[in-house]
């Protein structure tokens, strides 16, 4: 393989976002200037800025393989959560903490439902959504007082969709249709911070902010974590994708760094802190390695899995077919793939 070090190819323009989570990943490429060029911003400029093709490739919420048809994935990179990290936290409040037997009991029952449905073992992962469905759809939908508020983020951040397909999951179809209704009627879309004065029932908080607030909440539910404890899998936030109409050339250089970057976190995550470190909003350090070990960049097989379930489960609150010709050949191929992508970077 040729090294990124001596490869002396055009200038490559990489998006990424100012997440503490991907910074270890962004320090590595920063490495390699000018062969690697990286250009920042949120979630929806990184989709424009790929879809326009300022960037050669860019490191996109997932949810952008269903919601942009050009888009795919470059190489099997990301930011991949195996358990807590804080990184998406739905908060309660004192006035909040009714809701926690309901989330926990029907979290339990999810868990089997999944695991029933064997997703994270299957070789036919379509056949075993159907399952899944089947067994989703003659679970008893809990018993609610009030229609569960909940804070959505404006950001195009996969975490936010993931937080709807959670609420869906926990609280059932009608509940998460009524909760859109009324946020649409309220003149506000999905970014809706219902919930009167004492502010919405799940106060969900994504990536840098969900670090600083944890330590404001009574209680509080990590999103990864809770996709693992129901699911199996892990959760992929981000991708490294690119636009199928514009051809990348720089794939084994590139692979060879993001290689290096997975391996430097995981020996030592530490010789990423930066000299100021962040501060939660009680003024404390933010424990930025304590998160990192709970992030890998590199994507194998169970990540892929994880990510092909989650983008499936989006799909109603998306509002796209479950039918959708175009997804599902995508979702086939990837799995024919695993194997193939899983050991590009090996």
């Amino acid at each position: 393989m040729k090294s990124a070090s001596t490869d002396r190819q055009e200038t490559t323009f990489i998006g990424c976002s100012n997440s503490w989570s991907s910074h270890p990943l962004v320090q590595e490429l920063e490495k390699y200037a000018p062969r690697f060029q990286l250009v920042r911003d949120d979630g929806a400029g990184l989709n424009r800025k790929l879809e326009q093709g300022e960037v050669t490739m860019a490191f996109c919420p997932s949810i952008s393989l269903v919601r942009h048809a050009d888009f795919e994935m470059a190489l099997p990179v990301g930011v991949a959560v195996e358990s807590g990290s804080s990184l998406a936290l739905w908060g309660l409040s004192n006035h909040n903490m009714h809701l926690k037997n309901v989330i926990d009991a029907r979290v339990e029952a999810l868990r089997e439902v999944f695991r029933w449905a064997q997703l994270h073992k299957t070789e036919n992962l379509k056949q075993a959504m159907t399952v899944l469905h089947q067994g989703l759809a003659n679970l008893p939908v809990p018993r609610l007082e009030n229609l569960p508020t909940m804070r959505l983020n404006a950001s195009a951040s996969s975490w936010n969709v993931l937080a709807r397909v959670l609420y869906r999951l926990i609280f059932g179809a009608e509940a998460y249709d009524l909760l859109v209704r009324i946020a649409s009627s309220s003149g506000t879309g999905t970014n809706w911070n219902g919930g009167g004065e004492d502010g919405p029932n799940l106060d969900l908080r994504i990536e840098n902010e969900a670090l600083q607030k944890r330590c404001s909440f009574r209680h509080y539910y990590d999103l990864g974590e809770l996709w693992r404890t129901i699911t199996g899998l892990p959760f992929v936030a981000n991708v490294l994708q690119k636009n199928k109409r514009n051809t990348a050339n720089c794939r084994s250089s590139l692979s060879e760094v993001l290689e290096l970057a997975q391996m430097r976190m995981q020996i030592e995550p530490c010789n990423y802190l930066p000299d100021i470190l962040p501060r939660n909003c009680q003024q404390q350090s933010i424990d930025l390695c304590s998160m990192w070990k709970g992030v890998h960049y590199r994507l194998g097989s169970e990540d892929l899995r994880g990510l092909l379930v989650f983008l499936a489960l989006s799909k109603p609150v998306e509002k796209k077919s479950g039918e959708d010709d175009a997804f599902t050949l995508k979702m086939l191929r990837w799995q024919q793939r695993e194997g193939f992508m899983n050991g590009q970077l090996a």
